[in-house]
């Protein structure tokens, strides 16, 4: 049998015609595969696919493994080209025969290995300077179907060995460290980056242990990090390990923060047999993390402990600031919400908690039907939403108005209102007591008027009627102290009423000294408003100082009876009073009119709306009043 042909290189083949130049020449017979005339036809075929190949191939054939390879494969050779031709493959790669021993066999009995990347003992690929390949193993059959060798195809990994590289270098700037765990022998391989990350010393890189590893975790970590570990590894779906933890530096004692990611790689069966992972350094991020955490913690014990109000508004969309005042108010009370506030905040609307508040509209305080609402809104609008000291009219839960004072500052971005947060004051109880401050001031104002005029009149009523200017002195004298008496039980109730007893009592106050069966006061709790209530206090010195003078009590003997009762009647409760006089000297009806009687029938009876009438009975005076109370 003829060697088998060789045909010419094709143009732009040189290299495939030298290599094959090269194995027509080499002395096969010396090898155990023996002459190229005695090479089985499977042989000549798969080495005629190997040389024509553009990819690095070579073929391992016979029991000793002998070694052909073509042209591109001889440059990954680089100096064992080209007396690697013709030798068996242990002898070309002995750094790695012991290595993937198991998977050349393994491809001798059958199996197909596809994809596998191998390294050289130096750290490269076998046999590239600058970079390296990726190949296949594929047994091949002699003409008696036996596995004779097998082809190995290769193919420039070159993008992917770069690739690599600059993950490396990364990996060094970064100080990213990484490792290699095996489970059998309870080592792993440590990257420099590694050992630096726990202050280790470089001869550790290829026999850390676990013990040694384990015993740089921080004492109050331990205990964690073991049992997030036995389980993830007892696990057999899982193959991914994720945690944060401190370590204690073996060099200097220094606590760091690390965080790991560890990927779980499992046999057949899912057992775990390797851990591959990468660690790196995040004691700066913990760092800023405590710190931020101390940052919040202390804000939220600020606004929790004030006692004004600090809310947070968020708006979802956000709001385009660009649109016209009214579309902004609408769009304000559509999507904005309450997302923060403190207890302050919520007791100011009268609500138990911060959390009753947030999720609420804008609605709540400020109803959208409202009209001072939406207008107190669209000055803010026009504000460009920061204001200060600005107040506001709002409603709590129980629909009361309340009053507060508001400073609040936006976060707009592009035009676009994100959030709104503020604080505010409840100045209600300020508001109500200027109101208050206002009335009494315009109640004084109208009193006084009011007082003066009655003053004015007494004084001419009392001149003009008196007969003497002594008897003019002390009539005047008594009205004014009537009326001061009057003021006085006014003043004590804040000039918003006045009991009617109390006014009754203040009347008689200069008689006390009469034995008590003589005066008579007896009748149910009636509030007075204080235009009745002077109206009545004047009326009743009228009353008690012509009882001294001429009537009841001008002897030792007469007595006074003031009763009262409220008649509940459809149109409203009204007053009925009874002035009795009984046991004085005997009356007689005067000839004429004086002041004291036209100022009780006339003056009191237009005061208070009702009918006031003066009988002078021989037994004695009786004065009777029925008005409405409301």
């Amino acid at each position: 049998m003829s060697a088998p042909a060789a045909p010419e290189p094709a143009s732009g083949a040189q290299g495939r015609g030298e290599i094959r130049r090269r194995i027509r020449a080499h002395d096969w017979a010396a090898t155990p595969i023996g002459p190229l005339s005695s090479w089985p036809q499977s042989l000549r075929t798969i080495v005629d696919l190997m040389i024509e190949a553009r990819q690095p191939a070579c073929v391992v054939w016979g029991a000793d493994l002998t070694f052909l390879y073509n042209e591109s494969f001889g440059r990954i050779l680089g100096s064992r080209h080209p007396a690697a031709l013709g030798r068996p493959f242990r002898e070309v790669w002995p750094e790695i025969w012991d290595r993937h021993r198991t998977m050349i066999e393994s491809t001798l009995s059958g199996e197909e290995q596809d994809a596998f990347e191998h390294h050289d003992s130096s750290g490269g690929w076998l046999g590239w300077a600058v970079g390296g390949f990726t190949f296949s193993w594929t047994p091949v059959r002699d003409h008696a179907g036996r596995i004779a060798g097998f082809y190995c195809a290769g193919s420039e990994a070159t993008r992917h060995a770069l690739t690599e590289e600059r993950l490396r270098q990364v990996q060094e700037a970064a100080r990213i460290g990484s490792f290699d765990f095996d489970r059998e022998t309870g080592k792993a391989v440590a990257s420099p980056e590694y050992l630096e990350l726990y202050g280790l010393p470089n001869n550790l890189s290829d026999s850390l242990s676990y013990e040694k590893w384990f015993s740089l975790v921080h004492p109050d970590d331990r205990s964690r990090i073991e049992a997030v570990t036995r389980r993830a590894v007892a696990d057999p779906v899982c193959h991914q390990l994720e945690y944060d933890f401190r370590i204690i530096r073996a060099d200097t004692g220094e606590m760091r923060w690390l965080t790991a990611r560890t990927k779980l790689v499992r046999d057949s069966d899912g057992h775990f047999i390797r851990s591959l992972g990468a660690q790196w350094d995040i004691t700066a991020e913990k760092d800023a993390e405590a710190a931020l955490r101390e940052s919040q913690e202390r804000y939220r014990s600020f606004i929790s402990h004030s006692s004004e109000g600090i809310w947070f508004l968020e708006f979802m969309p956000p709001l385009d600031t660009g649109l016209p005042v009214e579309e902004q108010v609408e769009l304000a009370y559509r999507n904005g919400r309450f997302v923060d506030c403190n207890d302050a905040m919520a007791r100011m609307y009268g609500l138990d908690r911060a959390e009753d508040l947030v999720g609420r509209t804008l609605d709540f305080p400020l109803p959208s039907s409202d009209p001072d609402a939406r207008a107190y809104l669209a000055e803010i609008v026009r504000s460009g939403y920061s204001v200060t000291g600005v107040e506001s009219v709002e409603q709590d839960a129980a629909g009361n108005s309340k009053y507060f004072d508001n400073s609040m500052i936006a976060v707009i971005e592009d035009g676009q209102l994100k959030r709104l947060w503020g604080i505010q004051r409840d100045i209600s109880d300020r508001k109500r007591a200027e109101e208050q401050r206002t009335l009494l001031i315009n109640e004084l104002n109208h009193r006084v008027k009011n007082t003066l005029a009655t003053v004015q009149s007494i004084a001419s009523q009392t001149l003009r009627n008196a007969s003497t200017m002594q008897e003019a002195k002390e009539a005047f004298e008594g009205r004014l102290m009537a009326l001061a008496r009057a003021h006085d039980v006014l003043t004590t109730e804040s000039w918003e009423g006045a009991e009617l007893r109390n006014i009754v009592v203040q009347a008689l106050a200069p008689y006390r000294s009469l034995s008590e069966d003589r005066l008579t006061i007896e009748g149910p709790e009636v509030r007075l408003s204080p235009r009745i209530a002077l109206a009545l206090s004047m009326a009743l010195q009228e009353l008690t100082t012509n009882a001294v003078k001429h009537g009841a009590l001008s002897n030792e003997t007469g007595k006074v009876d003031i009763i009262w009762d409220i008649d509940p009647a459809e149109s409203g409760p009204r007053l009925h009073l009874r002035w009795q006089e009984s046991g004085g000297p005997p009356v007689r009806t005067p000839t004429r009119q004086g002041f004291g009687s036209r100022l009780i029938e006339r003056s009191l009876a237009r005061e208070l709306n009702g009918n006031v009438q003066i009988t002078f009975h021989p037994d004695g005076v009786l004065c009777t009043v029925d008005a409405p109370l409301a």
